[in-house]
């Protein structure tokens, strides 16, 4: 299956999106990859229309339940302001429903801010190759993250039989460093990702270091609930940034494992206490709880038989 960030294709636009007549019924004729061109009529959605008249095409990559105020900060003053300047391109399905192959942010934006969306509605049938390299072409504005490039290479590497990155790295026509770091961002649980403002737009060097967090966690068999509850953020300070925000988080989250995952200390506690200073009995307990050592020295050697009897019957018991 051909995605539309990794499929080679170009696409030459005939006629450039812009500023355009207001009312509906206007035409403009595209041009595909293939050559193809087909007729488009403009239309504009209501504001109070948009949730039950649009929806998103299945090839459009943007992860919508990412998008928040945050993510489309860039342009949504200017939609509230002066509305959607730049048409959206959809199709109609045979629900009367509008796919957009571009402009969910817009669309976003436009339900936050009550404003109409104009659209593009093609009015032929498209083959998936053109809407790919089409889609392709819309990214321009806010470029998708490795999350979003990567976020069905998994399924691609189940059914293409794929066992290594090179293979799928190869099917993608990607180097293999590129794939690699597009599957393992998109691999990152949601949960992690989730907690960062625009958390779609974090930078691409994120990844490798929330992965390494993840794996640290996933060993220490810390939930990650628990660990984002114990870095008690909150968006007391609406001043700062989203970009510092971003950078803060990451940083909370680097400095909080570095405390848990801190040298291992051990703490001896005397078991009884002898005349003779080489015979003993004490216990050495690790400080992460996960090791405990019984040290015992010049005792009856039936008490090491019955000690090693008596744990090995705790450990085995069923």
């Amino acid at each position: 299956m051909q995605r539309p960030q990794d499929k080679r294709t170009s696409f030459n636009q005939g006629n450039k999106l812009s500023k355009l007549q207001k009312n509906e019924g206007t035409t403009k004729t595209f041009t595909f990859a293939s050559g193809k061109k087909v007729n488009a009529t403009r239309i504009v959605i209501a504001s109070n229309e948009l949730e039950s008249k649009t929806t998103i095409h299945k090839l459009n990559p943007r992860i919508q339940k990412s998008l928040t105020l945050d993510s489309v900060r860039d342009i949504l003053d200017s939609i509230k302001q002066e509305g959607v300047h730049t048409e959206g391109v959809a199709i109609k399905n045979g629900q009367n429903v509008y796919e957009l192959l571009d402009s969910s942010r817009r669309r976003f934006s436009c339900i936050h801010t009550q404003k109409d969306l104009p659209l593009w509605v093609i009015e032929d049938t498209i083959n998936e190759n053109d809407l790919v390299a089409f889609i392709q072409t819309t990214q321009s504005v806010k470029r998708l993250s490795y999350r979003e490039l990567g976020s069905d290479y998994d399924v691609l590497m189940k059914e293409g039989g794929f066992n290594k990155i090179d293979e799928l790295a190869e099917y993608l026509s990607l180097g293999r460093e590129t794939c690699r770091k597009r599957y393992v961002a998109a691999s990152i649980n949601q949960k992690l990702i989730s907690v960062f403002p625009d958390c779609e737009g974090i930078p691409n060097s994120y990844y490798a270091k929330l992965a390494k967090i993840e794996k640290q966690l996933n060993k220490e068999k810390t939930s990650i609930t628990t660990f984002i509850n114990s870095l008690k953020l909150s968006d007391d300070d609406e001043n700062t940034c989203v970009e510092d925000k971003q950078k803060s988080i990451l940083q909370r989250m680097e400095n909080k494992l570095k405390k848990t995952t801190g040298k291992v200390t051990w703490k001896t506690t005397s078991l009884a206490e002898f005349n003779d200073k080489n015979t003993y009995a004490k216990i050495l307990k690790s400080s992460d709880n996960r090791s405990l050592k019984i040290e015992l020295s010049r005792l009856p050697s039936e008490f090491y038989d019955d000690i090693v009897q008596y744990i090995s019957a705790k450990i085995n018991f069923k």
